[in-house]
C-alpha cells in the first residue's frame, strides 16, 4: 500500500510518463522478499478430549531471501541467499553478479533500473558501483511504505 503522502507524487510521475508517451520498455523492476521455511502455526485442530501434542519449534525459523527482477525483455536471474543482505552483499552479489551481467547482455542499448528506497540500495557503496558500471538507477518513486 502507498501512504497518502506519497500517493499524489506517484500519480504525478505516472501522468508525466503518459504525457511523454513512455512505454517503460527499458525499465528493470526489482525487489527482494523473504520466505520462511518453518511452519509457525499456533493453532491446531484435534478431536474433543484428545491429548494435546507439543511440537518443538525453532527459536529462529529458517528463512531464505530471494531477489529478482522483471522487464519487458525478460526476467533477471533469481538470486536465493541466506543471512542478512547488507550494503556490501547487495553491491557485490546482487548488483555485480546478478544485475550487471543481465544489463550488459539484455539491455546493451540502454535501461532504467527501478528498486525500492531501502537504505542499502541508496548507500554510497551501491551508488558508486552503479555510477562506475553504467547502471542507470531510475530514482523517481517516492517511498511506498504504508504509514499514516
Amino acid at each position: 500500500m502507498v501512504n497518502t503522502r506519497n500517493l499524489l507524487p506517484r500519480v504525478d510521475i505516472c501522468k508525466t510518463l503518459i504525457e511523454e508517451n513512455d512505454s517503460l520498455a527499458d525499465i528493470i523492476f526489482t525487489d527482494e522478499s523473504s520466505v520462511q521455511l518453518n511452519n509457525n502455526r499456533t493453532t491446531s485442530y484435534r478431536p474433543e478430549g484428545s491429548a494435546r501434542t507439543s511440537i518443538p519449534k525453532p527459536k529462529h525459523p529458517l528463512k531464505v531471501h530471494v531477489w529478482a527482477g522483471i522487464s519487458r525483455r525478460g526476467p533477471t536471474p533469481m538470486l536465493i541467499f541466506n543471512g542478512i543482505m547488507d550494503s556490501s552483499f547487495f553491491t557485490k552479489e546482487i548488483l555485480g553478479n546478478a544485475l550487471l551481467p543481465f544489463v550488459k547482455t539484455t539491455y546493451p542499448d540502454g535501461h532504467r533500473f527501478q528498486q525500492d528506497n531501502d537504505p542499502k540500495h541508496r548507500s554510497n557503496m551501491s551508488k558508486r558501483f552503479m555510477e562506475d558500471n553504467g547502471i542507470n538507477w531510475w530514482n523517481v518513486w517516492p517511498s511506498g511504505k504504508f504509514q499514516e
